[in-house]
């Protein structure tokens, strides 16, 4: 298999980095090369979306099973036990590891070709699925409110609208695909009256139902939390349908609002 050793990479149109971000890749999640150019790859994410990346970003690998994830919006990654040196690389929420606890405050961490790491036992937790219910995804959500809203973004470092919202749902075991408009007609998912929404739904907003461009997960009360950067304000926060950008009202701006609720969601 292949895997990421860099954080988070910028995923292109073309082998170039001067062309558009399309998505990222995340540290140690197994890609897809499809064409190497020069120093450029060709890849594929687990959500099966495509871009290049550098070449120098990825390893072969043998398969072993990653036995903890990044707990925490960002955690380092150390060459000893020990904080005063630095860190070796700082990591994403969700990144996994295959790791093994040495003492009650540190973790050795298994890399690529031999080599190893070190990471502080609050950073982590056990991987395996965190939520059960959408409804808990309301209050993971917050977690996350203040980051930075990043174009094609799929990481703590910074989510896309669409990137925030696969993130979510994958704490409970359903993986999205990666555009807004992919997820607002995945068929696991039915569509529901804007009245009846409930927390944890969908909400998906754009020019005409096939012309969707945003999507965010609705918390109650109206309210919904997203990663946006309209109305000057490029981070994740929560907005109100009723909010003039959001309703509809606003002249040219995303008049259609389509809710989505996940079938057999409990």
């Amino acid at each position: 298999m292949n895997s990421l050793i860099h954080a988070v990479v910028n995923m292109r149109e073309q082998p170039t980095d001067q062309s558009k971000v399309v998505s990222q890749a995340i540290f140690s999640e197994q890609i897809n090369v499809i064409e190497i150019l020069n120093e450029w790859s060709l890849i594929s994410t687990p959500d099966k979306y495509q871009g290049w990346i550098r070449s120098h970003t990825y390893v072969k690998m043998e398969s072993s099973t990653h036995t903890h994830k990044i707990s925490r919006l960002a955690a380092h990654l150390y060459g000893v036990k020990d904080t005063e040196f630095g860190p070796l690389l700082t990591l994403p929420y969700g990144s996994t590891l295959k790791a093994e606890q040495i003492d009650e405050r540190w973790l050795k961490v298994f890399l690529h070709e031999g080599q190893e790491a070190y990471i502080q036992c609050g950073d982590v937790e056990t991987n395996q699925q965190t939520l059960a219910q959408k409804e808990e995804l309301v209050l993971f959500s917050y977690r996350f409110l203040g980051l930075p809203y990043t174009w094609g973004g799929r990481s703590s470092f910074g989510y896309d609208c669409s990137g925030f919202v696969q993130m979510l749902y994958n704490q409970i075991g359903i993986h999205l695909p990666r555009d807004a408009y992919q997820q607002a007609t995945d068929s696991r998912f039915c569509t529901i009256e804007i009245e009846s929404l409930e927390p944890g739904d969908l909400i998906f907003f754009g020019n005409g139902e096939q012309a969707i461009k945003h999507v965010g997960l609705a918390i109650g009360e109206g309210r919904f939390i997203h990663a946006t950067a309209k109305e000057n304000q490029p981070w994740i926060r929560i907005s109100a349908l009723t909010d003039d950008f959001w309703s509809g009202s606003k002249d040219g701006v995303y008049p259609f609002r389509l809710a989505r609720r996940l079938l057999h969601s409990s």
